[in-house]
């Protein structure tokens, strides 16, 4: 959940739609440690850079380093999750707003429908005010 907003660009802010959604500067930072630690911990286990002649013996010494890395990420992904998942999170919201208002919509108006289906008595000021609504927030997000 907290890692969708670990992989913006480095960037001081972000345009959604035509609307500017300001990034801190901590944030900036904390996003691209986030990402370098989760490539670390790629590049340690990419077929190329593992030894093949690993036995026994050089086992250990590699899990150790492994699982040093994946503790250097969780950091990072912790510290995330508390600082920086919180103002991303808000500005993914209100960037999504209106896609999730047309769901919505669509899916009322849908449930509608199945009820006309299905016979029910559906009152003609239901009908419109919900395709009326689908229509506002469909023209809205097109």
């Amino acid at each position: 959940m907290y890692m969708r907003t670990m992989y913006f660009e480095k960037k001081e802010f972000v345009i959604i739609d035509g609307i500017r959604y300001d990034i801190s500067n901590a944030v900036q930072v904390d996003m691209f440690n986030c990402k370098s630690a989760i490539v670390e911990v790629w590049n340690y286990l990419q077929a190329d850079n593992i030894d093949m002649a690993r036995d026994f013996n050089n086992f250990g010494a590699w899990k150790k380093d492994l699982v040093k890395l994946l503790k250097e990420w969780d950091k990072c992904y912790v510290k995330h999750m508390k600082t920086s998942y919180p103002e991303m999170s808000a500005n993914h919201a209100k960037a999504m707003l209106p896609l999730t208002q047309l769901i919505e919509s669509n899916l009322n108006f849908h449930k509608l429908e199945l009820m006309i289906a299905n016979k029910e008595d559906v009152p003609e000021f239901r009908f419109k005010a919900l395709e009326e609504e689908f229509c506002k927030f469909f023209t809205g997000v097109c």
